[in-house]
């Protein structure tokens, strides 16, 4: 479906619910730095199944959303609060991968009454990105989304990584940033998270339940650097997958099986 948010277009790749399921909790998904809406169609027709309503937009600037691209996390948050007017959505349950979680996180804390669930896939705080890995997402966009879709799926060195999701997540990231012009939509994007500085603030002020669901090869955000987040969300289940950081693609089941135990506490 296509609206307008500030007058300007915004993609949501959306499936209403029907019938009794219309009372559960509708979804809104929000993708990771570079990417887009695909990278929820993996755990997509399990959620569809379990009768919620879904929507995953892209994010200002991210394929068919106009941009330009968001500059930080709480501009985006803001964004995501107009959206929600748009979609005339009441509590919803919001789940974010990575970057999309620290935008999750932004408006749970901001607007508590729109939100009734909270999920955190792939996500740390703070969420700091390598110097050197920001200068090639400036200068260099292709090496960076190159060694980004490497480190997004789990390896080891008797088990390298899949190299066909490898490949998908590759694609994917080069698909969203030849739509941007400027060309610099993954430097934004990865900057908006390494400069984001309110979360753990943000997090103390969360009241829905959370569910933190995180990859235990995941060496974008790993596993210790989530500890302090955590600590701040004293109500979070954590659900531990053996996968890298692209949880929805490797684990797509388990990640819609601990969204929709999520959604069954209150």
């Amino acid at each position: 479906m296509q609206c307008l948010v500030d007058s300007r277009q915004v993609h949501v790749h959306s499936t209403e619910a029907a019938g009794r399921a219309a009372a559960r909790p509708p979804l809104l998904l929000l993708h990771g730095a570079g990417q887009d809406h695909r990278a929820w169609l993996p755990p997509w027709p399990a959620l569809q199944r379990a009768g919620h309503a879904l929507y995953a937009p892209d994010l200002p600037g991210h394929s068919d959303s106009a941009g330009p691209p968001c500059g930080s996390i709480a501009e985006l948050a803001a964004w995501v609060l107009e959206l929600l007017d748009v979609l005339q959505l009441g509590p919803c349950a919001l789940v974010g991968h990575s970057m999309g979680s620290l935008v999750a996180l932004h408006v749970a804390a901001l607007a508590p009454q729109r939100v009734s669930h909270l999920g955190m896939i792939g996500s740390a705080l703070p969420m700091r990105v390598s110097p050197d890995l920001l200068q090639r997402a400036r200068s260099d966009p292709p090496s960076a989304m190159e060694d980004i879709a490497r480190w997004s799926h789990k390896s080891s060195r008797e088990q390298p990584a899949d190299p066909a999701l490898v490949d998908s997540t590759l694609r994917l990231m080069q698909s969203v940033q030849a739509r941007w012009p400027a060309g610099d939509l993954l430097a934004t994007d990865l900057g908006a998270c390494d400069s984001y500085a309110d979360g753990l603030e943000m997090a103390g002020r969360v009241r829905a339940p959370v569910e933190l669901v995180l990859g235990r090869g995941d060496r974008m955000t790993p596993l210790r650097a989530s500890s302090e987040l955590q600590q701040r969300l004293p109500q979070a289940h954590a659900s531990v997958l053996d996968a890298g950081h692209s949880l929805m693609q490797e684990q797509p089941a388990a990640v819609a099986r601990a969204l929709l135990d999520l959604l069954e506490r209150r």
